[in-house]
């Protein structure tokens, strides 16, 4: 068995070099010919990173591969669970990909593979109306609205094209945005994925917070309340400010002095039996453990210190403290549903 020393020794590596994948699908199967598409999150969507390529929807295929579907064929084509982006779908991608410095290259990089222009059915021939820019699907309320992305130019647009031509598909799907934050939507629980622990979870000023105190990385008695197993069961363990700093899963972050100004608005609603109790951990001492819960944010104002929030359950008040960093202090973790 391991000693008190080796215990902490490897705890510390865990927390410092601990990495997790994403708990979230990253692609996507057509369970109708196997075809899997890699995918792209963005706002509440996930955009296949790859064209369609069901064959048997496609009005074209080029020599390299390339399906093409005319807007009679585009809302049958995307598979299960999948469907094609409108225009303001398409817009909200542009902003979050195809703007500022990088748009040419970041579009480049969504374009990937994809075949240029597109293409028209004429008499008996299929011509291709190659340009610099790919043509894509995009479900309109006017004529055949299609989305132009010039790759030479970074330049993203809706233009009409005639009902006879064909283009591109890229479909979209409603991202689970809890379930890549590794949370069960049915009961609200977080999951760590590095150690198994499970953590109430709640919906507060727009993001997703813990409703109990992290204990990732417990080794040691002296990381509790008053040196007491049982007091970590029941509050979590204590972290050093730089231990609290990259504390959370993959993810979920510490909060910083911000968001605690935005959780703590809402005081009504407030824990005080889960957030005030637990005390801290202050040098060779403790802070009241019965009546107060003390916890780091991100923020650090001054040397060597941490800002802090102190929650005082009997009086129901909130003090706002920059403490040092060697404290020991608890952690609740933060995720933004979207980023």
């Amino acid at each position: 068995m391991l000693n008190g020393f080796w215990r902490v020794l490897c705890a510390t590596l865990i927390l410092t070099v601990s990495v997790v994948t994403p708990n979230f699908a990253d692609e996507i199967k057509d369970f109708r010919d196997g075809h899997i598409y890699k995918t792209i999150p963005s706002g509440s969507l996930n955009w296949f990173s790859q064209d369609l390529s069901f064959r048997k929807t496609a009005n074209f295929s080029d020599e390299n591969g390339h399906s093409f579907y005319r807007d009679d064929r585009w809302k049958l084509s995307c598979p299960e669970g999948t469907r094609l982006p409108d225009a303001l779908d398409w817009d909200k991608l542009i902003h979050d990909k195809f703007m500022g410095p990088r748009k040419i290259q970041n579009m480049k990089a969504f374009v990937g593979g994809s075949s240029m222009g597109y293409y028209k059915f004429e008499e008996d021939d299929v011509v291709n109306k190659r340009d610099y820019a790919a043509y894509y699907a995009a479900v309109g309320e006017v004529g055949t609205q299609v989305m132009m992305l010039d790759v030479k130019r970074g330049v993203a647009k809706l233009v009409q094209i005639e009902d006879a031509d064909a283009v591109q598909v890229r479909c979209v799907s409603d991202r689970d945005l809890l379930a890549e934050k590794g949370v069960s939507k049915k009961d609200m629980i977080l999951t760590d994925k590095r150690d198994g622990k499970k953590y109430k979870v709640e919906l507060r000023a727009g993001k997703v917070w813990m409703k109990s105190n992290l204990a990732f990385s417990l080794s040691s008695e002296k990381q509790c309340y008053m040196e007491d197993w049982s007091s970590c069961e029941r509050y979590g363990r204590y972290y050093t400010y730089g231990e609290a700093l990259r504390a959370c899963p993959v993810g979920w972050h510490l909060p910083d002095d911000g968001e605690w100004r935005d959780f703590q608005k809402e005081r009504s609603s407030i824990d005080w039996e889960s957030l005030g109790r637990g005390g801290c951990h202050d040098w060779d001492g403790y802070c009241d453990g019965t009546a107060t819960g003390h916890y780091w944010s991100s923020t650090s104002i001054l040397k060597n210190m941490g800002r802090s929030w102190e929650f005082r359950r009997l009086v129901r008040d909130i003090d706002r403290t920059d403490e040092n960093v060697h404290k020991g202090l608890y952690v609740r973790c933060v995720a933004n549903l979207q980023d």
